[in-house]
Parts: structure tokens; C-alpha cells; sequence
């Protein structure tokens, strides 16, 4: 009998079923989170999109060591995003079907990303983060991160040491001190306001550092794709806070959001006033409770008719705005609480565990993808 581990005899079929699903349902694009080495193993032959993780502080992890907040202004951080755009980039820069490239799903960047949740996506909890303006802000004086805080510091307080002593109810005697001092304040009081300004101006500083060497990292080797950047959280504060940093470096607004159309409306309509660049939702579904998935992430629906109808909903009306260009379904294949990591936290698929399609879902997606540009062209 021959070994269905074994992935080097199975990955054909692999990847052959998973390429005629996607013409079965009218999909033209692989998104992120997608295996590549199979779905374009010998070749590729569809769009997709490039996954280089410059920063590993996703979301859904529920383990984020501190030094995953890298000090982005040193100069190991250059290199160190040299040496994965060195490793990856070439591979692929002359790939017909390449988009451009994708770095991390929902990086932890505002105080609301951070905190501590009762689950992750895959249900284990998450306890607080300490992010990238507590983690630079609490090194000593050998770190660029700490001396950049400092200066901003220094310039938000207008050079006076007291005031800043005021906010922080500290007692330096000037902010060379401040430089030199480590772990001098591991918390942030969020009822402080002039505390929370600090972070979240010392915060943009930091992501547009971020952007600007990965970026730069990425062209070195390849000048003819898109910088996607990472996919923004919309569920949190997090792509209203730093939108107006990252729109100035990415050809495309990634952005992930769970929510009807309704819900996610505001938003663009917000966003598209920041930001004149095209946008992608790389991350969303609908949802419902089965046998196998009493507990599935994302919008709950009654039954398959509302779920497939909150999807028709989506595509119809996100599509018809001249911003809008894409949407990656988040989930093929129903991922049961019979997968050992999925026992507390379960996923709706297109697709049952059995491999059979949804036909409702099926029928309204495949209508829509065949007048997809129609829809489009109406705005």
C-alpha cells in the first residue's frame, strides 16, 4: 500500500486536485498562507502570491518571544532582512505568475494587537505581548531603537526633562539618563493619555523603518513586483493606526477583516481616504456550526443559506467599489475539531472533510467569478 505521508508521491495528486478546485470555483489568485511548494511544484499555473517573513509576530501565535520585536534600526535587522530577500527573491523573480510579495499575517503592532486574549485562532491563550515601543523603549544606550525614542521623546517634550518626568512619573535628570536606562517601565498605564500618544507616534516611527529596510531589501533583487507588505488587521485599531505609514511604501492595501459587508464598509470607506492604492481583504469567511465544528472562527451563520448569502453579499457589493480588486476566502477545507489542533477552535471550509463542496457556496461563488469584472466595470 503506498504511504499517503509520503509527500513526494502524493503532491501531484495534491496539487492537481487543488488546481481543479480553483477552476471549479472560478479562484484566478493563490493567496498568502497557501503551500507553494505544492501548488507550483513542477511550475506554477496560476497568480499567487510570495510569502517572505521578515518579522515573526503574526496574530495568531500563541507564542511571540520579546526579540521577535527586532530593534529595526540596527543594523543587524538589514542584514538580517538581506539575507531572507538574498534566499528567497531570486528563486522566483522571474516567475510569469508572480504577484509580489506578502511578509506577515496581522503583525502585533498597537497596544489592542498585544493584549493579552482568552484564545488564538488555534485556541490556545495568548498572554499580553510587550510590542515594539515598550520592548525599544526599555533597551540601554548600545541600541539605535533607544536612542531614536529618546530623540522623539526629546522633541514631543520640547527638550525638558520634567515634563517628561510629569508624564511618566519618573525622576530622570535628563535624557541622557533616560538613554542609558533599561527596563524603566515594562507597562503602559492606558489611562494615561499623553503615554499612549508617546507609543503610538514612537510606534509609527518604528513601522515606517520596518517598511522602508524591507522594502528596499526585497527591490534590491527584484524591482518588477509588488511590495504587498503585511496584511493589516482590521479587526483591531491596527491598519487605522498605521495605514498612513505603510500606504506610503506598498503598491496594494492587504488587509484582513471577519465581519459582514455592512460592517466592513466604514472602514474602506475611511481607508480609501488615507491611502489611494487598490485593496485586498487576503483573509475572511463565513462560518457555521456543525457536528465537528461547535466552535468555528470568524462570523457565526444560522445555516448554510445565510452563510452563502452573507458571501453573495460580499463579493457583490466589496467588488463594485473602484478601490476593491480581491478577496482571499480564508479556508478550503473545512478544518474539523478531528484535527488535534483544532479541537478548540474550528474552521468552515468550501469544501467538508470528505472533500465534497458546499453547493450552495459553490454555486453563488462560480456565478460571481464569472461576471466578476462586469460587477467591476459598474462603478
Amino acid at each position: 500500500m503506498d504511504d499517503i505521508n509520503d509527500n513526494h508521491a502524493f503532491q501531484p495528486a495534491l496539487r492537481n486536485w487543488f488546481l481543479q478546485t480553483c477552476r471549479e470555483f472560478g479562484f484566478n489568485t493563490i493567496g498568502a498562507h497557501n503551500n507553494l511548494d505544492i501548488a507550483n511544484t513542477p511550475r506554477s499555473e496560476m497568480a499567487y502570491i510570495q510569502d517572505i517573513t521578515l518579522i515573526d509576530i503574526p496574530h495568531y501565535k500563541s507564542e511571540i518571544p520579546d526579540e521577535n520585536f527586532h530593534d529595526v534600526f540596527s543594523d543587524d535587522f538589514v542584514r538580517h532582512c538581506q539575507r531572507l530577500s538574498e534566499k528567497i527573491v531570486p528563486n522566483v523573480k522571474n516567475d510569469p505568475y508572480l504577484l509580489g510579495y506578502f511578509m506577515t499575517d496581522c503583525p502585533l503592532f498597537t497596544e489592542e494587537d498585544c493584549r493579552e486574549r482568552p484564545d488564538t485562532i488555534g485556541g490556545a491563550q495568548r498572554k499580553s505581548r510587550i510590542g515594539w515601543p515598550k520592548r525599544l523603549r526599555n533597551l540601554g544606550a548600545e541600541a539605535p531603537g533607544k536612542h531614536t525614542y529618546v530623540r522623539l521623546m526629546t522633541k514631543i517634550y520640547d527638550g525638558q526633562i520634567i515634563r517628561f518626568n510629569e508624564t511618566y512619573n519618573t525622576q530622570f535628570n535628563s535624557f541622557d539618563e533616560l538613554t542609558a536606562t533599561k527596563n524603566w517601565r515594562m507597562n503602559t498605564d492606558l489611562s494615561n493619555g499623553n503615554e499612549t500618544r508617546d507609543n503610538i507616534e514612537f510606534l509609527k516611527i518604528v513601522v515606517d523603518r520596518y517598511y522602508q529596510v524591507a522594502r528596499n531589501s526585497i527591490l534590491e533583487y527584484d524591482e518588477n513586483h509588488m511590495f504587498i507588505g503585511d496584511k493589516l488587521n482590521a479587526n483591531t485599531d491596527s491598519i487605522d493606526t498605521v495605514l498612513p505609514v505603510t500606504g506610503k511604501y506598498t503598491d496594494i492595501v492587504m488587509y484582513q477583516m471577519y465581519g459582514r459587508y455592512e460592517v466592513q464598509e466604514p472602514g474602506l470607506n475611511r481607508w480609501k481616504q488615507v491611502v489611494d492604492k487598490p485593496f485586498i481583504n487576503g483573509d475572511s469567511s463565513y462560518t457555521m456550526i456543525a457536528p465537528d465544528m461547535p466552535r468555528p472562527f470568524g462570523p457565526v451563520a444560522d445555516n448554510l443559506e445565510q452563510r452563502a448569502e452573507w458571501t453573495k453579499d460580499f463579493m457583490e457589493n466589496a467588488f463594485k467599489r473602484p478601490e476593491f480588486v480581491g478577496w482571499h476566502y480564508c479556508g478550503l477545507i473545512d478544518a474539523t475539531n478531528k484535527h488535534a489542533r483544532k479541537i478548540s477552535r474550528q474552521h468552515s471550509g468550501l469544501i467538508d472533510q470528505y472533500g465534497n463542496p458546499y453547493p450552495l457556496l459553490q454555486q453563488y461563488i462560480k456565478q460571481f467569478t464569472t461576471k466578476m469584472y462586469e460587477i467591476a466595470s459598474l462603478q
